[in-house]
């Protein structure tokens, strides 16, 4: 049958309304796939007109800023040199405006493919973080998700702290931190002899530093005398009637620890009379060659230390001498500082007071000696 051009001018018009009623689904049952958050578009591999293939060397904690790319490129190339024993490698972007994908590869350059690391944010704020890197090189580059510009780039990682600080007893030690994966600075304190108990303890700050104590070494994560692996820095570790000798203490970084504080407290019992700062010991007697002792704990931050002897009425010159050590027993054979009471008071003066146990011992001489006076006194250098 033969159809005119007005016939097939209408067919073509029925058509068109036909398709354009369907929509861009004619086929029943399907419908429109929602957009995903982020589609990895930078495993196509496709080369953009606009890559970068210069390498540039990154430094430590220095950011290379201004960084800028259009959508579907990568970036210049960027290489860290990792030395040994480092720990909490960590690289950031950040600042700028558009989304630029971060990448990170050991020993060779990243692609959308082959990466050790890779930090896909919808912006320039991106992180890979490696806790324990090996020693070399990392080559990091950003990828244009979208087009961006004014980007930095950091590369951080931390060293192994070498310093240690002495500690005094029941003196806070401040800022304590230790990176991920690896032992903060090292700690030292000295356990007299007739100690009940030392006790370290961690607190404040954030993320989770465990506590090592170790008498005579550092501590290892394998050997130690005690260890605190709590969830946080808050950490105690009591050693029960310990050896005398030094004892080294560091926190390990299970997460990344900063922040905290230490502090080392000791138990050990008085066996003498105990001198109070501002409370003398008065009328004290002596029988001829009788020896009397007495003990002080000074605490942190003390100073112009000094222990006084005065005698009485009717005392008499010359019939007493002291003697004052630190942390033993003091003599006639063994003391720091010796005295005598040679008029109405007479003093030992330690100067700067160390932190810990003193002890005095009087000696009457030949004869017996009534009516003393004992006293000591500090000066407060640090309240």
């Amino acid at each position: 049958m033969a159809v005119n051009s007005n016939g097939l001018k209408a067919m073509y018009t029925a058509c068109l309304a036909a398709l354009t009623a369907c929509g861009p689904n004619p086929l029943p049952g399907i419908e429109d796939p929602e957009l995903a958050p982020k589609f990895d578009i930078a495993a196509s591999q496709l080369q953009a007109l606009a890559d970068c293939s210069s390498t540039y060397s990154l430094t430590k904690d220095v950011a290379q800023s201004n960084l800028s790319g259009v959508q579907g490129s990568w970036s210049c190339i960027y290489k860290l040199t990792v030395p040994s024993g480092a720990g909490a490698l960590k690289f950031t972007t950040s600042g700028g405006t558009g989304d630029a994908d971060l990448y990170v590869r050991y020993n060779l350059v990243p692609d959308g493919t082959l990466y050790d690391c890779r930090s896909m944010s919808g912006s320039n704020a991106d992180q890979c973080s490696i806790p324990s890197p090996q020693a070399g090189t990392y080559y990091v580059r950003l990828y244009g998700y979208g087009a961006y510009s004014g980007a930095s780039l950091t590369a951080t990682y931390a060293t192994v702290c070498s310093s240690s600080t002495i500690m005094d007893v029941s003196r806070s030690y401040l800022n304590v931190n230790a990176p991920q994966g690896m032992f903060s600075c090292g700690f030292m304190f000295t356990v007299p002899t007739g100690v009940n108990s030392v006790t370290f303890t961690t607190s404040g700050g954030t993320g989770n530093g465990d506590l090592y104590v170790r008498k005579l070494d550092w501590p290892r994560l394998d050997t130690y005398d005690c260890k605190s692996a709590g969830y946080s820095n808050n950490e105690t570790c009591t050693l029960n009637y310990p050896t005398p000798g030094t004892y080294y203490i560091k926190l390990y970084g299970t997460s990344e620890s900063s922040g905290a504080q230490l502090i080392a407290t000791m138990d050990r019992p008085y066996t003498a009379p105990v001198l109070v700062r501002g409370q003398p010991y008065v009328g004290v007697s002596l029988a001829a060659g009788e020896q009397r002792r007495y003990e002080i704990d000074l605490p942190w931050g003390k100073s112009d230390l000094k222990f006084g002897v005065a005698s009485g009425p009717n005392t008499g010159i010359g019939s007493v001498d002291y003697y004052v050590k630190f942390e033993s027993v003091a003599g006639p054979q063994s003391y720091d500082c010796k005295g005598y009471n040679l008029g109405p008071a007479s003093y030992c003066t330690m100067g700067w007071g160390k932190t810990g146990r003193y002890y005095l011992t009087l000696v009457a001489r030949d004869r017996p000696v009534p009516d003393l006076t004992v006293s000591v006194n500090y000066t407060d250098y640090y309240n």
